[in-house]
């Protein structure tokens, strides 16, 4: 993999999320078999909000960032099923 710089834009807002993020949202890169780290794959999880009819449950989402980013944003994909206003394969449209 090289350097570029969507991996190095990539790094410095991983540092930057976790100093701060949003209370109980969790976003983490790719772990890879090897033990190494897929900074182009993320996985993110959106807790419910509080006093909605999803309130209490967590909402899992990849992020699929390309070379290119951030000029261009990462494509966001939903478990399929998951949420009726999705592409059949889960992608938002």
């Amino acid at each position: 993999m090289s350097g570029g710089i969507a991996r190095g834009r990539l790094t410095e807002e991983r540092k930057a999320w976790r100093k701060i993020h949003p209370h109980g949202s969790v976003a983490r890169p790719e772990s890879l078999p090897d033990g190494t780290v897929n900074l182009m794959v993320w996985h993110y999880t959106i807790p419910g909000k509080a006093r909605t009819d999803w309130e209490g449950g967590f909402y899992p989402l990849t992020l699929n960032f390309i070379e290119d980013y951030p000029s261009k944003p990462p494509k966001c994909k939903l478990p399929q099923g998951f949420f009726p206003v999705l592409y059949g394969e889960g992608g938002v449209p």
